[in-house]
């Protein structure tokens, strides 16, 4: 199947803020549940212990993406405190409110709009994405690892939309999961309850833009292939999918190659 790239509903300036996080924020729970990021755990740990650095800017960030968990995770793992930046070019107001994000100071989502393809020199850090980079056309994708590559920071990608047909009839659940799922996100808000169970404009646009994201999604090959093409490219890259108990996750990671190592093949 070739890749389809129609712009997605909550991707656009015109999308009320109330809709757009109510979107991103049912998703968040629906990939949570789902534990859909736990086979990436170790990858991403490696790519982090080989860089030598504590500090991430997420980009694209959402309602918050997996840091929630996935934070404390990585610091068990013999990592210290990190500190996370999560950006976003439309913050989900809902998301910065939760205390989980802003506890000890350790994970602060950054109230300026932030776009993936102009990332500010203030923002250092290894960078990662989820369930995101298929929202950029090639050229823009592109300039998104190429960045991180000039400005010599790690980066890692992950994303379980696929253009698999499983894939795409899984989305035929999240009208119902969004459904279900706004008893359990905090902080509350009216306008969740009115666009999901009185006019269920999430449920719809949440499976409307599932379907589109599976359709936008990048393989395994094209990824190589655009990692190949990029300038300067000195960098251990892996690119693949891991397998999940619900989803396999398309990852590119790449992180600048550590003295005295041997370029990977």
């Amino acid at each position: 199947m070739s890749r389809i790239n129609l712009p997605e509903i909550h991707d656009q300036a015109w999308c009320p803020p109330s809709i757009r996080d109510g979107v991103t924020d049912a998703l968040q729970c629906i990939l949570r549940i789902g534990d859909v990021y736990r086979p990436i755990e170790a990858r991403l740990a490696n790519a982090l212990q080989s860089t030598g650095t504590a500090r991430l800017v997420d980009l694209c960030s959402g309602a918050g993406g997996p840091w929630i968990w996935l934070h404390s995770t990585l610091e068990r793992g013999n990592f210290g405190p990190l500190k996370i930046q999560l950006t976003d070019k439309y913050p989900n107001t809902a998301a910065r409110e939760r205390g989980q994000l802003s506890r000890h100071g350790e994970m602060v989502y950054c109230a300026e709009s932030v776009d993936a393809t102009r990332v500010p020199d203030h923002l250092n850090g290894f960078r990662t994405m989820f369930a995101s980079f298929h929202h950029f056309c090639p050229s823009d994708a592109a300039a998104i690892i190429q960045s991180a590559v000039d400005r010599r920071e790690g980066i890692g990608i992950f994303e379980p939309p696929a253009r698999r047909a499983l894939s795409i009839l899984l989305t035929f659940l999240f009208p119902l999961l969004a459904v279900l799922s706004v008893p359990f996100i905090r902080p509350f808000r009216l306008s969740r309850l009115l666009w999901t169970y009185l006019v269920p404009v999430i449920p719809f646009v949440l499976w409307f833009d599932g379907v589109l994201s599976c359709l936008r999604a990048y393989s395994p090959q094209e990824l190589s292939k655009m990692v190949a093409t990029l300038e300067i490219n000195d960098y251990i890259w892996e690119v693949g999918t891991t397998r999940g108990w619900l989803v396999p996750v398309t990852f590119v990671v790449g992180y600048p190659e550590p003295s005295g190592a041997a370029v990977a093949a």
